[in-house]
């Protein structure tokens, strides 16, 4: 009865703990998607983002960061990831990436006629980890999967997480995997049909 004790009980707290393990890891990938999908979704709502650290208006940077590290609870993502947010406009507009907060003009074009997506602006939570840098790059905007169009327009949000696997038993598993960081892109079209313009607060 003895042996079978010594080796039934670790199997199966062994077992317990991969069992928790695991729904820790998709717990903390579910939060991380439905937080860039919500993101995605409200920004896609607005005419415009005020560039406020402030939460005094819903729209301002400020109150977007706040409602992302909520959304992302109990994770704290103010502490361990970050948050990125990409304007992108059709180039064949009067879109001036330099004064992002003029709408651009849309001059008449061919319908249906292949437009060119062009970084409008882009702003990070101040409290993005330094090692999380954007996957949005000139190159890189849309998947090239995506209708974009002529007077088209796209929202970009980027959201980051750093998970610690094994944290429950890092204090006696030195060894044990490192950290990794969970990663999710969404893309949206704005409702409004121009695109997310960043004003001055």
């Amino acid at each position: 009865m003895t042996v079978e004790f010594v080796i039934l009980v670790p199997l199966m707290l062994l077992t317990m703990l991969g069992f928790s393990e695991v729904y820790m890891y998709m717990r903390t990938v579910s939060l991380v998607e439905h937080t860039a999908f919500t993101l995605a979704d409200s920004l896609g709502q607005m005419s415009s983002v005020i560039n406020d650290p402030t939460t005094s208006s819903s729209n301002s940077l400020g109150s977007i960061w706040a409602a992302a590290n909520l959304i992302a609870a109990p994770n704290n993502l103010q502490a361990k990831g970050g948050v990125y947010i990409t304007s992108i406009c059709d180039q064949t507009t009067n879109c001036n990436p330099a004064t992002p907060g003029t709408p651009p003009i849309q001059p008449p074009l061919p319908a249906l006629a292949a437009g060119t997506p062009l970084q409008f602006w882009q702003q990070s939570a101040p409290w993005t980890l330094s090692g999380m840098k954007s996957q949005e790059t000139s190159g890189n905007l849309l998947p090239t999967t995506w209708p974009f169009r002529n007077g088209d327009s796209a929202i970009v949000v980027e959201v980051f997480y750093s998970y610690t696997p094994f944290s429950m038993t890092m204090p006696f598993w030195t060894n044990a995997p490192g950290t990794q960081t969970i990663y999710e892109r969404v893309y949206v079209r704005p409702r409004i049909g121009s695109p997310l313009l960043l004003v001055p607060s």
